[in-house]
């Protein structure tokens, strides 16, 4: 049989291509006797339901699968809704956002079946039942209008033996070009930790098996291997994790770096990866900067205590950020710090403190992004008792919107303060391209704008950030 699987960003901007609809095609194609294929809008935007349309024809898929997260659900129903009005194809979603809220989504009129769980059993299995959903664990589906809400099915244990991601219908080419020759990669599924604005602690709960598991180190120096031959010549340079915390492991660290530098890949493949300041040390660092790592992105969220203890729950004090922080700009590394601004109980002086803490940092990269009350977390909870946010609000076709106001901060003083922060980043972003690039900054801004912004539908916002993340990448 065949699967059509659909990356709903026919809005988003993404800078990687999707690993979740990659892990699936390659597990399909090859660890089964069906078949699958990627359609991705991010260069087919304005045109979406044309190109749609014609991969549909040509495909002929026996079902239709969407990855969903909670930022791209409406559309995923607008182009399911598309697929509906057109053609008579069954449609699975699966994803983090069909975890948190499973009710919400099977209910839509254009939703047949919803994956409660990892995606790759439940296709293989769906496919070679011919799509019999009778006795499959880890889905709900319809029948005669009425919802069957299948068992759970057990998290997958051994993540060496699924198959490598499958890039090839992404332009891969496209991407390196906005992510600065960045390939995604995974070490890891899961997140030991419970911060209440995360997904992870739902997810955590919701799922039935082991929560954090990590590929060995043998599994991921192969993947990697395999990336270089197949992508050093079309733009590769570095490799980008996407574990939550892949320091988590210490041993798995250790390992890691130890057969990278044994390979000889540190020498040609920088990486960057989440770290956790807690868990930072002299010993870890040491290795990753040795291995080739140039960077290292660290989920700060705020600078004041109770906020990000009490409130987010991150458990980390300000002694452990400080000393995180030093030690990181010792090794040389880069460093890139998030924060987030918005927390029901949190004041414009405390929003402050978040400002201080980043200007006192010497991050590289820093970023403030507003709350967003993901579904089922412990955040949204609170919001919704302090009337921060509407009380079980449906995402509905808008999508979920980040919080506008907190219990002590009105919706204007909330966005002059996300003005103020946008103006500090612009300087900061100015000041580096010049003293990286002198006046020939405005000459790469223009030629931004005039160029590289309409050929590769790059974001307005991009305009500074862009150009000095290509100095800096270019001077390691």
């Amino acid at each position: 049989m065949k699967v059509l699987l659909i990356v709903p960003n026919i809005k988003s901007y993404d800078v990687m291509p999707c690993l979740s609809v990659a892990y699936l095609k390659g597990f399909i194609n090859n660890k089964t006797n069906h078949t699958a294929t990627i359609v991705d809008f991010s260069y087919n935007k304005k045109d979406w339901k044309k190109y749609l349309f014609k991969k549909i024809e040509e495909e002929k898929p026996d079902l239709i699968g969407f990855s969903v997260l909670s930022f791209n659900y409406p559309e995923a129903i607008m182009i399911a809704r598309f697929i509906k009005t057109n053609f008579d194809i069954k449609i699975i979603f699966g994803g983090v956002h069909v975890i948190l809220s499973p009710d919400e989504v099977i209910e839509n009129d254009a939703v047949d079946i919803i994956s409660t769980g990892e995606g790759e059993e439940v296709l293989s299995e769906l496919l070679d039942k011919s799509l019999n959903c009778e006795n499959i664990n880890g889905i709900w589906y319809k029948e005669d209008e009425k919802v069957i809400r299948n068992k759970k099915r057990k998290l997958i244990f051994n993540l060496d033996g699924l198959s490598f991601p499958d890039f090839i219908d992404f332009e891969l080419e496209r991407y390196f070009i906005i992510n600065h020759n960045h390939l995604p990669i995974m070490a890891s599924r899961g997140c030991p930790y419970n911060c209440t604005y995360c997904s992870n602690h739902v997810l955590r709960k919701n799922l039935e098996g082991k929560y954090v598991r990590f590929r060995s180190v043998d599994n991921v120096i192969k993947e990697i291997e395999i990336r270089i031959d197949q992508y050093s010549n079309r733009g590769l340079k570095f490799f980008y994790f996407f574990d939550d915390t892949f320091i988590s492991d210490k041993k798995f660290v250790l390992e890691f770096c130890k057969k990278y530098v044994e390979k000889g890949f540190h020498k040609r493949f920088k990486w960057t990866a989440n770290v956790r300041a807690n868990l930072v040390t002299e010993e870890i660092i040491k290795a990753m900067k040795d291995a080739g790592c140039y960077e290292v992105r660290m989920g700060v969220e705020s600078g004041n205590d109770y906020i990000r203890n009490t409130v987010y729950n991150r458990n980390m004090s300000q002694e452990d950020l400080i000393n995180s922080f030093t030690i990181i700009k010792k090794h040389g590394l880069q460093l890139r710090l998030d924060f987030i601004i918005g927390a029901p109980y949190e004041t414009l002086d405390m929003m402050e403190e978040s400002l201080e803490l980043a200007k006192q940092s010497k991050g590289d990269k820093i970023f403030f992004a507003r709350l967003y009350p993901f579904p089922g977390t412990e955040i949204k909870k609170i919001c919704e008792k302090e009337q921060t946010i509407e009380q079980n609000a449906p995402l509905g076709d808008k999508g979920m919107p980040p919080v506008d106001k907190t219990k002590f901060v009105s919706r204007k003083q909330l966005r002059k303060f996300t003005k103020k922060i946008s103006m500090w980043q612009m300087q900061r972003y100015i000041n580096q391209g010049l003293k990286l690039r002198g006046l020939l900054f405005i000459w790469d801004i223009s030629l931004f704008l005039l160029y590289y912004k309409h050929k590769h539908d790059l974001e307005f916002n991009q305009i500074y950030r862009w150009n000095v993340e290509n100095y800096t990448l270019n001077k390691l």
